[in-house]
């Protein structure tokens, strides 16, 4: 007796099956072992620069710093719960390295740390100077 063409096609499924499975365990095994390592002193160089950018004027609050490490977080991780405190840890490297306090406390409140107005700390003074339009042709302005 032959086996039909069915009880063939059960066993390649069967096969497929198993090996996804084997596959998927394999996986979950290997993201077990590789733990998402989060370098904080990079990390406050992310969070400064996009901060001091993203804010006109370049002046920001620790608020701002926390939400855009909690961001840097998030992208990092990819979903994975962070460290309690991480958040905490990257702010204050990106404010004891990278920022300077251009506070000027007109009140008791203006004192407090969550007040404290920053800029970054590196020199612009290397940049690019803006590129002004040339002179139209017959010495007036383009507009």
């Amino acid at each position: 007796m032959s086996s039909g063409p069915g009880r063939e096609g059960c066993r390649t499924a069967d096969v497929i099956t198993s090996l996804l499975e084997h596959a998927r365990a394999a996986a979950a095994a290997i993201r077990a072992r590789v733990a998402a390592v989060v370098d904080v002193a990079l990390a406050a160089v992310d969070v400064t620069a996009t901060v001091f950018v993203m804010n006109d004027g370049g002046r920001f609050h620790r608020r701002h710093l926390l939400a855009e490490a909690r961001r840097h977080l998030a992208l990092v991780l990819r979903g994975r719960r962070r460290d309690p405190g991480l958040d905490d840890q990257i702010v204050a490297a990106a404010i004891s390295t990278h920022c300077l306090d251009i506070t000027e406390p007109k009140t008791i409140r203006g004192l407090e740390a969550g007040y404290r107005l920053y800029t970054a700390r590196w020199s612009l003074s290397d940049l690019p100077a803006r590129r002004r339009r040339p002179p139209h042709r017959d010495g007036g302005t383009r507009g």
